[in-house]
């Protein structure tokens, strides 16, 4: 092709059409920066393209994230709420005069558990602290992502705050007072029945178990009378009271954070696809 113009140019020199020969100079000029233009444009679509899938795929994982959060963080709110809930039935038991029912029992070891939980942040944090946030079309989105991640950590720190301050202190008094809480001879017995033989046979042969398979009595059973006129046992599940309630409560916060986010994210993602 390029012999072909170059034939074209030289002919009309050689004719002396020198007239001629500046318009198809200067129209071939014209031709080359068409063809840059184009292709100038061809790659700018192609890099939009690539961007555009790169935003989805991060977008994506995102919302995986947020997802999978959302779920454990619905788990989490019932673990803390029936923690909080058997506090409360264990606190007004101390208000009461007439003889408990074993039910208590179940109500007085559940709120001696703690488990704390973060939502996943690895995605939003990679596109913080990397700089690809800036991958993402909308600012508000941008915005939204940013500030979530802050309000997390904030709620995480307040988590923190009351496990330490309220759990550990009511579970050291139940710890100092009941440390076999309320292990029956059949809950004991049953355990050992349904536990497989080869790890039953394990759990027994290790010289570092303290717990024999052969036994007269359970040590150290609590007196629940007794223990419902302790003052320090009533102070102890106050402050167990106290963090179940609030890490209920800060997890249901972050869960209506995640919500929100999520529906944020769909709806930006079905404008971009209308």
């Amino acid at each position: 092709m390029i012999k072909f113009f170059r034939k074209i140019r030289q002919n009309l020199l050689f004719e002396g059409k020198n007239g001629k020969y500046l318009k198809y100079a200067f129209g071939e000029i014209i031709l080359v920066v068409i063809g840059i233009l184009i292709a100038l444009q061809v790659n700018e679509w192609n890099n939009e393209r690539n961007k555009n899938k790169a935003e989805e795929i991060v977008l994506e994982q995102f919302k995986s994230d947020l997802l999978k959060s959302q779920k454990e963080l619905k788990e989490i709110k019932i673990y803390y709420y029936e923690r909080t809930k058997a506090c409360a039935i264990v606190l007004r038991a101390f208000w009461k005069t007439e003889t408990l029912n074993d039910s208590i029992e179940k109500n007085l070891e559940l709120p001696n558990s703690i488990k704390i939980y973060s939502p996943i942040l690895g995605t939003a944090r990679s596109l913080i602290n990397s700089g690809s946030i800036e991958l993402l079309r909308s600012p508000e989105l941008k915005n939204e992502i940013v500030s979530y991640v802050e309000k997390v950590d904030d709620k995480l720190i307040h988590i923190k705050r009351h496990e330490e301050s309220y759990f550990r202190k009511g579970r050291g008094i139940t710890l100092e007072i009941m440390p076999n809480t309320f292990i029956s001879k059949e809950s004991y017995n049953k355990m050992i029945e349904e536990t497989p033989p080869e790890v039953l046979k394990e759990f027994f042969a290790n010289d570092f178990n303290s717990m024999p398979k052969d036994y007269n009595k359970i040590p150290f059973q609590p007196d629940l009378n007794e223990l419902l006129k302790s003052e320090k046992i009533y102070k102890a599940y106050k402050n167990l009271n106290i963090a179940h309630y609030q890490l209920y409560k800060t997890y249901d916060e972050i869960l209506f954070l995640t919500d929100e986010l999520l529906n944020k994210l769909n709806n930006t993602v079905l404008i971009d696809k209308k």
